[in-house]
């Protein structure tokens, strides 16, 4: 049989082991957290680059619908305007 010291030692042992696979799972842990923050942060980024981009578009998309429509407006103000002189002349 083992005496108490023996068992005891052995206790100590174990969880010195312990500890130690701790530790490593521990840093295997914060290893897998960082990977993944990092990974979200440049989710993050690219999504505002998306948002940017799109918002530029519905900019550009809107700019140019406004532009057509001056030009037709201004090529339709002569006409009207011609035939208001017209009438007013008669």
């Amino acid at each position: 049989m083992s005496t108490q010291s023996e068992r005891l030692a052995a206790v100590e042992q174990r969880l010195t082991d312990h500890e130690a696979r701790c530790e490593e799972r521990l840093a295997e842990i914060k290893a897998a957290a960082a990977s993944t923050l990092r990974a979200v942060e440049g989710l993050k980024a690219r999504s505002w680059g998306l948002v940017i981009a799109l918002l530029a578009w519905a900019l550009a998309q809107v700019w140019s619908d406004n532009a057509s429509r001056l030009d037709r407006l201004e090529a339709a103000a002569p006409s009207s305007y011609q035939k208001v002189r017209h009438a007013a002349a008669d």
